[in-house]
């Protein structure tokens, strides 16, 4: 009873603190215990395996950074510039790229010979080409079909109408449905091949 006084007191002293949950703050996470037999082994081996071995792990030689920087030294000695280097760099290069600029002038045209045989050769090339042109050039007979295919274009809708009404000729059906056909002109064309179709 005197627990329930107690209690009820500091719920009204502090109401804030009585109005949070009730859970224990400390969770072990899932599977800790099942693990926890490999965990201590493998911190044992690790102690283990640190106390057999040298703390540093590499053994250096018995003054080695003394004698480094000598060593250093000896290698780089290889690798000096021969005194004026620098200065007369500028004059060498110099010397080496106005040498190499002298110009040699190739005359083409030696004889008149060779002249008129090059003058003779393009034109027989020339000739040869227009004559060619002339008797294998498609674009000739595709000019007559072209002038037929704008002769249709150019014949009245009211003319071909009339003209089918008047020999009794008849549609025939597709054999494919309007549908059909119409997905696969979307699908395969584009609006632009489209509209300049029509």
């Amino acid at each position: 009873m005197e627990n329930d006084l107690e209690n009820s007191e500091w719920m009204n002293e502090a109401p804030h603190l009585a109005g949070l949950s009730v859970k224990h703050p400390f969770s072990i996470p899932e599977g800790y215990f099942e693990g926890l037999p490999a965990d201590i082994e493998e911190a044992i081996f690790l102690d283990d395996l640190k106390t057999s071995t040298p703390e540093s792990g590499f053994n250096l030689p018995q003054g080695y950074f003394e004698s480094l920087s000598t060593k250093i030294q000896a290698e780089v000695v290889g690798y000096t510039v021969p005194q004026d280097y620098f200065q007369q760099l500028q004059e060498k290069i110099a010397t080496k790229t106005t040498a190499e600029r002298v110009s040699k002038t190739f005359r083409l045209w030696h004889s008149k010979a060779l002249k008129y045989a090059s003058a003779a050769c393009f034109v027989l090339i020339s000739t040869l080409g227009v004559y060619f042109y002339q008797h294998t050039n498609p674009s000739l007979s595709l000019s007559a079909d072209a002038a037929n295919e704008q002769m249709l274009y150019d014949i009245d809708e009211n003319t071909i109408i009339e003209h089918i009404q008047s020999n009794s000729l008849t549609q025939e059906s597709p054999l494919v449905a309007e549908a059909d056909l119409e997905n696969y002109i979307l699908s395969n064309y584009s609006q632009n091949e489209i509209a300049s179709a029509l």
